[in-house]
Formats: C-alpha cells, structure tokens, sequence
C-alpha cells in the first residue's frame, strides 16, 4: 500500500487498489469506508421498506397467548410499497371460550353472567367467524364488506370453497373494549367481522337413487382437520391457514401483482 500526503495539509492518506466492473482505480479508504457506510444506510433504508408496518402489540396472560395462537399475519407487496397488511384471527371455539371469559373478567361478571356471555358468544359464532384488522394505503380497496367489493374472499375446511354470508365494517374510532380484544386495531386500520355459513355436503355426496341431498352437517359433528382462507384481487393474493389437529400446518403467504409468493413468518 502506498501513502500519499494531500497538498493542502499535513494529513497522510492511505491509498489501496479498487476494483469495480472492469475498471480498476486508486482510491483512499476513506473514500471506501464512506462508499460502505452509504451502501448499508441503503440497503436497511430498503429492508425497512419491505419489513412490517405495524409492530405486534405486547400481549399478555392467557388470552394474549390464545390471541396470538388463532392470528396470521400476511403482508402484499408491490416493490417497496406496502398494498395490504392483514392480521386474521379465526374465531375459533377455544378462542371464542377464552374471549367470552376475558370478557367477564373486565366487566366484573358474576358467574352466572358469565355462563350467559359464553352461551352468547357460543351462539354468535356458530358458524365460522374471522376477525380481521386491516391496512391498505389504497381506500379504494378497503372494500371487504361490499357487495362489489375488489376482493374476492373464500372459505375451505375441506368440503369446497365457500364465500362469506355476513361481513361487518367496524370503522375508527374503535371504542375501547374492541381494542381490548383486538389490540391489533389503530388508527390507521379498519375492523371485518367475516361470518361463512356452516359446511355442507359437495354435491358428490347426493344420493344417485333417491335424487336426495342428506341433511346439511351441523358444524358440531364436522370436526375440519385445516381451515384456510384465501383473500385476492388486483392488489395481489393472501391465504391463511390453520391447522386445527395438532398437524403441521402450511404457512400464511402473500403474493403481489409483480412477485413470487412469499411465506409469511407464524406467529
């Protein structure tokens, strides 16, 4: 390595070979450590793009674990931009039981109001419910709860897709007990409480010499081994996946109008 002194000072600089594309050049390692240091501000300036918008909330006790538990997560993308963040809670019967007793315990229920919330809330959502928490830059696209809504939303537990019977628009502000239950919620996101009817039989199921279809499966003597939910249109594809038996369960991914798919991190 060769040192050269700078005309204007007594200042001794370092000088090293450096080589680019094809081109070779004689450089100080001033000039390479500040080239590194820009580099790096560039490339977290870009990851920070591509992480997370909203970091998880602090969850705490039993219902903090159960919450977490039923929630995916699934980001869309478009290059850097950020088209759709999505947290999906499925409503599941434990949630359910775990959310109706977290309910009593901020209201200070007796037992027997108790008993009467969960009986309510058991009934509420007998069909398959999911809560979602969304964000998307695009308002025009927040559309989930409208007939002609952008976004195309179905339900799998394995006997065929089905679309959503009811969905619900919760809009902020949001009052103070939801965001007790649903500590994803803020001020940049919109509330869907998505309700699907019960599974029925596919139409292979119908009897061929009676012409009969069987009586329609109550949801508490078909026991679904998965659930998954898929959400797509122009900004891109989301799907959310449960697995309710204990199985290995397939991950929650994104795919945006201009990417691969891409997994999304379990919660």
């Amino acid at each position: 390595m060769k040192r050269f002194r700078c005309n204007r000072s007594n200042e001794t600089v370092a000088m090293k070979p450096f080589r680019w594309n094809g081109f070779n050049a004689i450089v100080s390692t001033g000039m390479i450590t500040s080239a590194k240091i820009a580099f790096t501000i560039i490339a977290l300036a870009a990851a920070s793009c591509r992480s997370l918008p909203f970091p998880d909330p602090h969850l705490e006790g039993d219902y903090g674990k159960s919450l977490k538990r039923w929630t995916r997560t699934v980001a869309l993308y478009s290059g850097l931009e950020t088209r759709a963040f999505v947290r999906m809670v499925y409503l599941s019967p434990d949630f359910v039981a775990g959310q109706a007793q977290e309910l009593a315990r901020m209201r200070a229920e007796l037992p027997d109001q108790a008993a009467a919330t969960l009986a309510r809330m058991r009934e509420e959502y007998r069909q398959p419910s999911f809560f979602a928490v969304v964000y998307l830059p695009d308002r025009t696209a927040n559309d989930w709860n409208e007939r002609q809504s952008v976004w195309r939303i179905a339900l799998n537990l394995g006997l065929g897709e089905l679309p959503p019977d009811r969905i619900v628009r919760y809009e902020r502000p949001f009052n103070a007990e939801l965001r007790a239950l649903y500590p994803y919620l803020d001020d940049y996101s919109t509330g869907y409480l998505i309700r699907f009817p019960e599974p029925a039989p596919s139409p292979k199921e119908i009897n061929a010499a009676t012409a009969q279809v069987p009586a329609p499966r109550p949801l508490e003597s078909f026991i679904p081994a998965e659930a998954h939910m898929v959400v797509a249109g122009a900004p891109g594809k989301m799907t959310f996946n449960w697995r309710l038996d204990g199985g290995p369960e397939r991950a929650s991914w994104g795919e945006g109008p201009e990417e691969k798919s891409a997994a999304a991190p379990k919660p």
